[in-house]
């Protein structure tokens, strides 16, 4: 019903959409732009604002329409300066709200581990950015936030024991920084050093430093060889 209703309007407007005149009724403009407010439906307010104005300028921040559907329109539309800065002020407004559906325009670039920070800050979701940053850091960025952020999301996973994930995520990250070296991204690297970590069976937490860890280790392998000497 709503269509139907809908569709006398399109065809008042569609005469001056299509006329090439650049006036267009004052009274009709001021009518659509009231209508386009009460509307629940971004696709049919975009249509209304678009045949009312002549400007995809309007369409274009309609935020209740995907990013990517109004990507396609600037890029089918705007020319090239004004496609530019279209594109800079969908970045700086993404840095700014943490819209990590901004990456398909910076990519995860310096600009997206930006975003990505600014999404941690408004969400707390350290998983995704420490995922998404685990793809591109150290190899293709360096970034000290990424460092962070994996560790942030190791030591998480250690926390809630869920230890079966954290292995999966250190193999398919190992993998990357692998692939990295072997196209020569990075120089070669021991991805996981030999160590000796004591945790608090509660919290997860180191329970000694790591000179301590250290003697530990010595300690320990003092008392092997000397049974293998008795023995």
């Amino acid at each position: 019903m709503s269509h139907k209703m809908m569709s006398g309007t399109i065809a008042a407007l569609i005469p001056h959409a299509t006329g090439g005149s650049s006036h267009r009724n004052h009274e009709l403009r001021e009518h659509c732009e009231r209508l386009a407010k009460d509307m629940k439906d971004p696709y049919f307010c975009a249509i209304i604002t678009y045949l009312a104005v002549g400007d995809w300028a309007d369409v274009l921040e309609e935020e209740n329409i995907p990013l990517r559907e109004r990507l396609a329109i600037a890029l089918q539309f705007l020319d090239d300066k004004a496609l530019t800065i279209y594109l800079r002020h969908i970045t700086e407004l993404a840095i700014v709200k943490g819209s990590i559906d901004s990456l398909i325009v910076t990519g995860l670039t310096n600009r997206g581990m930006n975003i990505l920070q600014s999404y941690i800050n408004n969400t707390g979701d350290v998983q995704t950015a420490a995922i998404l940053g685990s793809y591109v850091s150290p190899h293709k960025i360096r970034d000290s936030r990424v460092i962070r952020w994996l560790e942030t999301y190791r030591d998480m996973l250690d926390r809630f024991k869920l230890h079966t994930p954290r292995v999966l995520f250190d193999i398919e990250r190992g993998q990357i920084l692998t692939e990295a070296m072997q196209n020569g991204d990075i120089p070669p690297m021991e991805l996981v050093p030999k160590q000796v970590m004591i945790r608090c069976n509660y919290c997860g937490e180191p329970v000694a430093s790591e000179e301590e860890l250290g003697l530990v280790g010595q300690a320990k392998w003092r008392v092997r060889k000397f049974s293998l000497f008795l023995a």
